[in-house]
């Protein structure tokens, strides 16, 4: 049965409200070893203050930041326009608000801050850092679900910072796994896979084909899967350097899809599953939080989680004003639902 307006709505603000969570929840944890998110039994049920101690609890980092910066330019501009994006986000680092991001992204934002056109300002190719995935998000929300449409838009935001095609297909496979959470249909890890993959493939075979065999490693012992899909893809220089998830866009969503398999109506467990595993946890875990938001929609946030994460209220109003933008480009939504809708 298809999903009424407001349940619609309640997801599309679980899926930008959940990525946030995720991304605060390993926002502490980011970089730091497997081992130290061991001591603590629960890493999902509240923000940590700790190790990095010069944020309040709560607080996202800068893949949040640039994910609701994306969807502010959509939502102003009524359509995907890759030069005012570029703009949005780079806007971020010119008001000195953005909060440890990666290199490869301040070098872009900072050439396009000198007039370098959006199209050229990203870090070249072999550059496969995730924090672009967050963007999917946006595109999951924004674009359509025909695979060439999404390759578009994909391709358009992470160039921004990016340009890997890598980086392109993982965005727009976390936008696929995002829509199919919105769709409201139920979860098969074999389909899901298969629709995810060939939203990839559009961009990058390679990954689009991890994709498309990741549920065979569902059956295996959670410890030896998430071992095994943290190597994938990345070279053997930086698995020396990086404990726990590497900085890469393969096993990062690879990490979150298997989560999200693993625990498809549990968003503290599969939250849990990630966040233990170290390295890059806070871009993996606002995936897992998107994917799993969009599935089951904000009631499936824990409460405390919801009370206490930092600017939740600027999240849930970024996520209407996306979803009010996109409704005014549906010709079969009736002018009294867009009402409807804008009452909230």
């Amino acid at each position: 049965m298809p999903l009424l307006l407001a349940q619609r709505q309640d997801r599309v603000r679980a899926a930008l409200f959940g990525f946030a969570v995720g991304d605060a929840l390993g926002f502490p944890w980011r970089g730091l070893p497997p081992a130290s998110g061991l001591r603590a039994s629960q890493l999902a049920d509240d923000f940590a203050s700790r190790p990095r101690g010069r944020f309040a609890k709560g607080q996202f980092s800068d893949d949040t930041q640039v994910m609701l910066a994306l969807a502010e330019s959509v939502a102003r501009e009524g359509r995907l326009d890759g030069r005012v994006a570029a703009q949005q986000i780079a806007w971020l680092w010119q008001e000195g608000v953005i909060l440890q991001p990666p290199a490869q992204a301040t070098a872009a934002a900072e050439a396009i801050l000198r007039g370098t056109p959006w199209m050229s300002a990203g870090a070249p190719v072999g550059v496969t850092d995730p924090s672009c995935l967050s963007r999917g998000v946006v595109i999951g929300v924004w674009s359509d679900d025909r695979p060439a449409r999404l390759a578009h838009d994909a391709g358009v935001v992470a160039i921004l910072t990016h340009k890997d095609p890598l980086c392109a297909a993982g965005v727009a496979a976390v936008a696929r796994a995002v829509q199919l959470g919105l769709s409201g249909e139920p979860v098969n890890a074999e389909r899901f896979c298969a629709e995810v993959s060939q939203a990839a493939a559009g961009c990058q075979q390679d990954l689009a084909d991890e994709l498309y065999y990741l549920p065979r490693v569902l059956g295996w012992d959670p410890a030896k899967a998430l071992a095994a899909l943290g190597r994938i893809g990345v070279p053997q220089s930086q698995l020396a350097d990086q404990p726990g998830i590497p900085s890469h866009v393969t096993p990062v969503l690879l990490t979150a899809l298997y989560a999200c398999l693993k625990a498809p109506h549990d968003l503290r467990e599969a939250l849990n599953l990630v966040l233990r595993c170290g390295g890059e946890v806070d871009v993996a875990a606002g995936v897992v939080g998107a994917i799993l938001g969009a599935s089951m929609g904000l009631d499936a946030v824990p409460a405390r989680l919801r009370k206490n994460l930092l600017y939740g209220e600027a999240v849930l109003d970024a996520a209407d004003r996306l979803f009010d933008a996109r409704l005014s480009t549906l010709p079969a939504v009736t002018a009294s639902a867009r009402t409807v809708a804008a009452r909230r």
